[in-house]
């Protein structure tokens, strides 16, 4: 059987899907199990013993054509897929292996895009159900069994890990123990926690713990990196903003003696390399995003605190607020400080 996983589109959701990916590996474990997925999470997938091959989706590149698409399907369509299993719910995502005449499609009933299925599944989350059975259950539909504990720990190759010290050391690291933070959140305001506020928290984890502080992100996340390195009076802090690949990001949060930051996809990797993690909420929904603390295979215990305050309009999941933000600003430095306490 040949499988294609067309993957989803942030890096949470790439952690959150490793259940299903090694659940579908698993169906079939000599068959060929394809990964399709766009730029900036591929390097990701090429990590993973599962995947045997990464196909990258550039059709919306910023340089890309008006036949990019078309290129997209025909590629797909070359490739002989026997099936395809849709993570997202998008309906351009079920339109390409529809038009790419993959005969099995599987994927959610959502956006109008149920009869360019073959297999449309209802949407059945309930309230407060974690992220990753929404991707176990299109698994399951693809005839893979679910698993009893689905398990999102992250091998870490010696070669990641090196590439990553290398990143390290160009920021002026010279070895040790070190904080690992993400302080933004470029595409969702309303996640951010008061820069000043984590300023705070790293000056009490250098007081505390000696701890340095390795900032990690994207490119567009250099200044609120920067005005957050600046805020913090005591703590040695080392910008990594725009410096990594996802891989080495991984890396360095393998290496970090715990992981600090708002609910984003870098949560969810340093959740599955298994370092200790505190991670701030207010807009989102813990129940459903958080880091998956559930059982891990290589056994490693599971160090997660969520901090919130809880108000009566969060979850609201807008990316800005449009009123106060007091489910952030009702955090208090004590709280996030009390919580790395239990974590470590």
């Amino acid at each position: 059987m040949r499988t294609l996983v067309r993957a989803t589109n942030w890096v949470g959701d790439v952690v959150m899907s490793l259940p299903a990916v090694r659940a579908l590996r698993a169906a079939d474990p000599k068959g060929d199990l394809a990964v399709l997925a766009r730029p900036w999470v591929a390097d990701l997938y090429r990590l993973l013993a599962e995947i045997d091959e990464v196909l990258v989706d550039t059709s919306k590149a910023p340089d890309a054509d008006s036949k990019a698409k078309e290129r997209l399907a025909g590629e797909i369509r070359g490739k002989s897929f026997d099936r395809a299993v849709v993570l997202p719910t998008s309906f351009e995502t079920a339109w390409t292996l529809a038009r790419a005449g993959v005969p099995e499609r599987i994927g959610y009933r959502r956006e109008l895009r149920g009869a360019l299925l073959t297999h449309a599944v209802s949407h059945s989350l309930a309230p407060g159900e974690h992220q990753v059975w929404k991707h176990l259950r299109l698994a399951a539909a693809a005839g893979a069994a679910p698993p009893a504990a689905p398990d999102v720990s992250w091998p870490i190759s010696d070669e990641v890990r090196e590439s990553a010290r290398v990143r390290l050391n160009a920021a002026g690291w010279k070895g040790g123990p070190f904080a690992a933070a993400h302080v933004a959140s470029f595409a969702h305001a309303a996640k951010r926690w008061d820069l000043g506020r984590f300023a705070a928290v790293f000056d009490a984890l250098a007081v505390r713990h000696g701890l340095p502080v390795v900032l990690l992100g994207s490119a567009g996340e250099k200044s609120v990196n920067g005005e957050a390195a600046d805020l913090a009076k005591k703590a040695r802090v080392f910008d990594l903003s725009g410096a990594t690949t996802l891989p080495e990001a991984l890396g360095v949060l393998a290496d970090a003696t715990l992981f600090l930051g708002n609910d984003s996809g870098l949560a969810h990797l340093a959740g599955a390399a298994g370092t200790p993690s505190v991670v701030v909420f207010g807009s989102t929904d813990p129940e459903a995003t958080r880091p998956w603390d559930g059982p891990r295979g290589d056994r490693r215990p599971v160090r997660l605190a969520v901090v919130r305050r809880r108000t009566l309009c969060a979850p609201c999941r807008f990316a800005v607020c449009p009123i106060d933000h007091a489910c952030m600003k009702g955090v208090m430095p004590e709280d996030v400080l009390s919580a790395i306490e239990d974590v470590l």
